[in-house]
């Protein structure tokens, strides 16, 4: 619709084009903002893209005391999304219309179109057919087929331009009718963007904790998170998957990119980012998701894996089908959406026996082999036969069947499914785990050998439970360790790989996904310290690069991206996850109207309000108040119906919970496990206890270019009175870990020293001395 957009100073007979000159910048959630001083002339430009409509908005303010005149130049190849080549779009039509005081450029059948035009008309213009147009406004042939115009405005002292874009793949009427609505007011343009971004806030679960960054960080998440929702008329509506520019990308050096990074729509994709928008309570959109994924099932149950906006789809991946049953299911018990369950039925039924269809060997797995790619596609790991990645998400999507079959009263296959989904869930917890290097193994081979590299996919059969306690215990473990994490995130594979290759998409680099992954089976099996720091990794790329948002991929030996695309959905999802599910703990059940918490908030997180947790067509709120040993949460709802709450905060090792009230009456619930309760509008449950002790999670913040520094918490436990925390370091290096102890004062400490204290909070240094090895373990013992 448009590319190669440049907007410049004209002087002389040539152009001072803005983008040769520093600016500073400003991103909001509605708005990128550039200032340019250039010979003493200020110019401010405003980016802008409307929410819901076909149309964005470039404002320029000049502040001077003298005019001048700007030019702006752009092409347009109206370029059918990746696959299709250049030339599809066959004959491009192009003019200057004086009615619409625009550029015009449209297809041989007017569908395709895009209007340019701007607040007031210009001096001086031109548009043409495979030219360029020069630093001097000058025409240079070319082959590429491409509609190239430039237009000059004059623009006195202080005065403001608005450009405006309008494309459409609805016809030129309609295209028409959007210019002249939105040139009427481009401001609305920004306002509703603004609007959007307001509401997006105001409606999704919202934690506010004494962390600015953290705070700051989630909402960014939220907003960017929100941004992948994409109507595409003809097609439907449903989550992209990552954008970026045109010249990135498979064969991105042809001569004009179709593919701006993943922007079509995925799977896979579109599952794990949904999995969020129902934690934070999106439900409409994720229908929306389940509804476009069940429109293009292919014929014999599949669920696609990739769509692009141009109608192009592929059926290549063997976990979209069981992902689809996993969130179909997720989904229901989020909304108790009984219709949307009773009319999907038949399409979740389809993908239930695709999956089933895969099994050729009858060894309980379903199959990559002849089927596609569970998840890795290429390199060293390529082998599998069945993944273990993919095992778990068939056991899910089996317990996730047989709940809703259940709930449609088809008792005998409700039995057949959970039946099944315990056989395949011991196959992962007997069969993939290898006893010599206390891991889950990648993968199975055709020939029911196993190849036990450990890898990060590791992490979701511990999200999804399928494994005991200690052999999840032992991979989360794992996934503390430098040879598994960096400063920035999670490795797909440990460092000490022989296939390790840090700029390898599947063999070495950090996706913030595996990051998120790992968090979420931190939490699940008890290391929140740990969990947090990765939460936290994820959190803070949005300080780098492309400000706002998070990379698709990150490079495994330094903090560089190393991926397609600089915004992308799951990579902003996994901050939003792993702190909704992970941190607050929460699960829900709309059909009981009912509401699980178990919050594992940092030690010194004295307050925490969260708003809007949704259940259904409800909403609950807390806050958390700690002072003086007492910890207060405060509920309300608008529900008019009893909220069931099973409520299981965490609090510091060697912690002594003296009583427990809910509402103001003492209960003993605690003492055997979860407080329940019954919330009518109002309710308060007040925790009053005495000592505790505990690390406070290790956040780096690496900026760009940087190696890791590997400082780690490995593991925290109390033992007798002695508290031990296990680090690891680089050899040589001297780290800073800092202890929250809130009654007692630390004295004595064992392999490390006090160097301040700050209230509750001691920060004690630790040395790690020059060996052979790169990576040391050392233990912290305090005495309390």
């Amino acid at each position: 619709a448009l590319r190669d957009y440049e907007a410049g100073i004209v002087k002389d007979d040539s152009v001072l084009w803005l983008k040769n000159y520093a600016a500073k910048i400003t991103t909001r959630p509605e708005s990128l903002t550039r200032i340019y001083n250039i010979e003493g002339i200020s110019i401010k430009e405003i980016i802008t893209a409307s929410d819901s409509k076909p149309s964005a908005a470039v404002h320029y303010e000049l502040k001077s005391d003298r005019g001048i005149k700007l030019a702006v130049k752009f092409k347009s190849n109206l370029r059918f999304m990746w696959p299709y080549s250049e030339r599809t779009t066959n004959n491009v039509k192009y003019c200057w219309s004086d009615n619409l005081s625009a550029f015009v450029v449209h297809d041989s059948y007017a569908k395709l179109t895009s209007i340019i035009g701007a607040s007031k008309k210009p001096l001086n213009k031109a548009v043409d057919h495979s030219v360029n147009f020069d630093a001097r406004l000058k025409t240079v042939k070319t082959d590429q087929p491409a509609v190239s115009a430039y237009s000059i405005y004059d623009l006195g002292e202080n005065e403001n331009l608005d450009l405006v874009i309008t494309a459409s793949n609805e016809g030129l009427q309609k295209s028409v009718d959007e210019f002249l609505s939105a040139i009427s007011d481009p401001e609305k343009i920004y306002k509703s963007a603004e609007r959007h971004s307001k509401k997006t806030l105001n409606n999704s679960l919202m934690i506010t904790s004494p962390d600015k960054t953290f705070n700051e960080g989630y909402k960014w998440a939220l907003i960017g998170t929100d941004r992948f929702f994409v109507n595409t008329p003809g097609l439907g509506k449903s989550l992209v998957a990552g954008y970026s520019t045109t010249a990135k990308g498979w064969d991105g050096g042809q001569k004009i990119n179709g593919r701006p990074g993943y922007a079509w729509y995925f799977g896979r994709d579109g599952v794990w980012t949904s999995f969020a928008l129902l934690d934070y309570g999106d439900f409409e959109k994720v229908k929306s998701v389940l509804e476009f994924m069940g429109k293009y099932q292919d014929l014999n149950g599949k669920i696609f894996h990739e769509l692009t906006t141009s109608g192009a789809v592929h059926y290549d991946a063997s976990d979209s089908t069981p992902l689809y049953i996993i969130l179909a299911g997720r989904y229901f018990r989020s909304t108790n959406d009984l219709k949307f369950l009773k009319d999907n039925w038949p399409r979740i039924k389809k993908a239930i026996d695709f999956c089933y269809s895969t099994d050729t060997d009858k060894d309980h797995l379903i199959e990559n082999t002849n089927v596609g790619h569970g998840w890795v596609e290429g390199g060293g790991l390529y082998t599998a036969h069945t993944e273990v990645y993919l095992a778990a998400c068939w056991s899910k999507a089996l317990n996730e069947a047989g709940n809703m079959a259940n709930t449609l009263g088809l008792k005998d296959e409700s039995k057949i499914y959970l039946n099944e989904a315990s056989a395949v869930k011991k196959i992962i917890n007997n069969d993939f785990w290898n006893n010599e290097n206390d891991f889950l193994s990648f993968s199975k081979m055709k020939d029911g050998k196993f190849n036990a590299e450990k890898t990060v996919l590791a992490a979701v059969p511990v999200y999804f439970d399928m494994l005991d306690r200690l052999k999840s215990q032992k991979i989360v473990n794992a996934f503390a360790e430098n040879y598994f994490s960096s400063d920035w995130g999670v490795r797909i594979l440990r460092e000490d790989s022989p296939i390790f290759n840090p700029r390898g998409y599947h063999t070495g680099s950090v996706w913030p996904l595996f990051t998120g992954w790992s968090a979420l089976a931190e939490f699940k099996s008890g290391n929140s310290v740990q969990g947090f720091s990765h939460i936290m990794n994820n959190l803070l790329v949005y300080k780098n690069w492309q400000l706002g948002f998070v990379e698709e991929v990150l490079n495994g030996a330094e903090y560089k991206p190393a991926g397609v695309c600089s915004h992308q959905a799951w990579s902003e999802s996994m901050v939003l996850q792993p702190a909704i599910e992970g941190m607050l703990g929460l699960e829900t059940d709309a059909s009981k109207n009912y509401l699980r918490l178990c919050p594992r908030f940092p030690a010194d997180w004295d307050s925490v309000k969260i708003d809007k947790i949704r259940i259904g067509g409800v909403f609950v709120n807390f806050k958390m108040i700690r002072k003086d040993g007492k910890t207060r949460y405060l509920f309300t709802t608008d529900s008019n119906k009893p909220v069931k709450i099973n409520f299981t905060p965490s609090f510091p090792a060697g912690t002594i919970i003296k009583s427990v009230e809910v509402n103001g009456k003492q209960t003993a619930d605690f003492l055997t496990g979860p407080v329940s309760f019954v919330l009518n509008k109002k309710g308060e449950l007040k925790y009053s206890y005495s000592g505790g002790i505990s690390v406070l999670p290790v956040v780096p913040e690496p900026g760009p270019n940087d190696v890791s520094k590997g400082f780690r918490i490995l593991s925290d436990a109390l033992e007798g009175n002695d508290y031990i925390i296990e680090l690891q370091g680089i050899s040589g290096s001297l780290n800073e870990l800092k202890i929250y102890s809130p009654d007692k004062k630390l004295t004595e400490i064992e392999n490390g020293k006090i160097i301040s204290s700050a209230g509750k909070i001691f920060t004690i240094s630790v040395e790690f001395e020059n060996a052979q090895s790169r990576y040391l373990n050392k233990k912290i013992k305090i005495k309390i």
